[in-house]
């Protein structure tokens, strides 16, 4: 409220008793919240849980489920977001044509963990200029998650690495704040969420199938096992993090889903190359292990009368696509 408004229906006694801000900031700490840092405004809202010793069985299952073969990797994911809440993450990616298999379960599980601190943004948030819907946020949630511009995956790249945020909202100036949101993407488009290019390493994408065990109240069963879970967290081995800024080596994170998402977002072009590629090795009488073609000669040989496809494309589908270095 402004102060005016403030005095009109208050009087102008009640502003003594309002305390005074130097500025915004945010301070993530899930364990020893400070509400004020500095004569600041923190932000990030207090943690409303308590760790207690206990059994934690089907939260264990779900973890199970969604992180499959890389459940350890899981749990450490789960320890950084309670123990390390200032520290940046892959973007987690949980993918599945399927209904009913776990995603939103997960992400709902999240929300009551996180409270506040946790927000569902869906892409057309992404994407807008306005961005105070998820600024101050330290999870960030999108659902049904589809990116086809790639002005919006490299934004979401950026807004998942940036240390400091411009909040944009309406009628109101921009100011900067400490970022510290980490990304998580539910999408049924299992390998084509998003345009990742093959140098890519921060994405941590987890291919959900459905459950072999079935649980229709495992939502209430595992926000009771919350205080259980969170103190085994507090057990686990301090994250390494000197090995990577995020806490995970690309190595770790990469899997079958990764590689099949990569092979995905390479364009058309590629794609019709590497048949054709595939197709003159297979089928034509030759015992040459290797052929020495130019952009000319692939546009000669397989795309001569396709007015679409230039010299300069092919060329730089070559090299950027395949990797192929001019002799």
């Amino acid at each position: 409220w402004k102060k005016d408004e403030i005095k009109q229906d208050h009087g102008r006694e009640i502003l003594k008793l309002i305390p005074r801000f130097d500025d915004f900031t945010i301070l993530p700490d899930n364990l020893n919240f400070s509400p004020i840092i500095n004569n600041c405004f923190n932000l990030y809202a207090e943690f409303n849980h308590t760790p207690e010793k206990g059994n934690w069985k089907w939260t264990q299952i779900l973890l199970k489920h969604v992180f499959g073969s890389q459940y350890i990797l899981g749990l450490r994911y789960m320890q950084a977001l309670y123990l390390n809440p200032d520290r940046m993450l892959p973007i987690l990616v949980l993918v599945s044509k399927e209904r009913q298999t776990g995603k939103t379960t997960f992400i709902n599980w999240l929300n009551v963990i996180f409270g506040a601190n946790m927000v569902n943004i869906n892409p057309d948030d992404l994407a807008s200029s306005f961005n105070a819907v998820y600024a101050v946020a330290n999870i960030i949630a999108v659902e049904e998650t589809m990116i086809e511009k790639a002005v919006t995956v490299e934004k979401l790249k950026a807004v998942s690495t940036g240390k400091l945020l411009t909040v944009n909202q309406k009628y109101v100036s921009g100011y900067k704040v400490p970022f510290f949101g980490k990304i998580i993407l539910a999408s049924n488009n299992e390998d084509k969420f998003a345009k990742v290019d093959e140098e890519e390493i921060r994405f941590f994408i987890r291919k959900l199938e459905m459950p072999k065990i079935t649980n229709h109240n495992i939502e209430q069963d595992m926000i009771s096992e919350i205080p259980a879970f969170l103190h085994y967290l507090t057990t686990l081995p301090d994250i390494d993090w000197s090995r990577d800024r995020t806490g995970f080596t690309p190595d770790e994170i990469s899997n079958e889903s990764l590689v099949k998402v990569k092979k995905e977002s390479k364009s058309w072009l590629y794609k019709d190359m590497c048949e054709l590629f595939t197709d003159l090795f297979n089928n034509e009488a030759t015992e040459e292990k290797y052929v020495y073609i130019s952009p000319t000669d692939v546009k000669t040989k397989w795309f001569e009368k396709n007015g679409k496809i230039d010299i300069n494309y092919i060329g730089k589908v070559l090299r950027d696509e395949f990797k192929m270095v001019r002799t």
